[in-house]
């Protein structure tokens, strides 16, 4: 019997750490795909970004050509005045120009204004043109660090795993077969140590009697809360050291 708790202990060492080296398997490709979609997120912001300048820019030549459209106009309208033959003439050609030198005062200070949008907008697009370099550089090393870790975890796994086949082997198949659908229902934990008379396992005190009869290893003990088999180390070690009986 100590024997094969013994066994049901390594089984449950060697399954709680090829639990979290599978754990660390799902995470990284998440990590990776989260970084990704940062990468993305980013561009696409900086693609609207240069989008926006562009239309700017187009904006602002417009401006620029109706200003120059402006200034010929407003240069006719003076040669105009020069051959004005009387006042009435004269006044109606002030007043012309008045209406240009206003039109092109309002298009002017559009036009700064446009320009000042534009050189913020510009100096966040490069800003954000670094950050995306940077990120996309941090990005490739990641997946180069992730992909040399998945081939560690990938390492651990096989080994940690040889032998268990030979350890199952030992053990009752009603207790295994137990033992397997306990850690489908409780997040890959089928079994756990009792220290001091409380279950490692959700952290439940057991009655006396059964705290004994772990201790002693005499049967296969479950919790009474979350029903994982429960297990002494120190008999599970004496298990381990004890004589192999002598093949017949």
């Amino acid at each position: 019997m100590l024997e094969q708790l013994a066994a049901l202990a390594k089984i449950a060492d060697i399954d709680s750490e090829a639990l979290r080296s599978d754990l660390e398997l799902k995470e990284i490709p998440q990590r990776i795909a989260e970084l990704d979609g940062d990468v993305r997120r980013l561009g696409e912001m900086l693609e609207a970004e240069r989008n926006e300048l562009k239309e700017a820019d187009s904006l602002l030549a417009a401006q620029e050509e109706e200003l120059q459209n402006q200034s010929q106009a407003l240069a006719r309208s003076k040669a105009k005045g020069a051959r004005a033959r009387n006042m009435r003439e004269t006044d109606a050609v002030e007043r012309e120009l008045d209406v240009i030198r206003r039109s092109m005062k309002d298009r002017e200070e559009e036009r700064e204004t446009l320009k000042a949008a534009i050189e913020k907008r510009r100096g966040s697009a490069g800003k954000h043109e670094k950050e995306l370099a940077e990120l996309e550089r941090f990005a490739a090393e990641e997946k180069q660090k992730a992909e040399a870790r998945m081939g560690e975890l990938r390492a651990i796994l096989d080994r940690v795993m040889a032998g268990r086949r030979e350890l199952a082997a030992k053990l009752p198949a009603d207790v295994l077969r137990r033992y397997e659908l306990i850690r489908d229902k409780r997040a890959g934990v089928g079994a756990v140590p009792v220290k001091n008379g409380i279950c490692t396992g959700c952290n439940t005190s057991l009655r006396p009697n059964q705290v004994i009869a772990v201790l002693r290893g005499e049967t296969f003990e479950q919790c009474p809360r979350c029903q994982r088999l429960l297990f002494s180390p120190d008999a599970a070690k004496g298990g381990e050291q004890a004589p192999q009986a002598p093949s017949e």
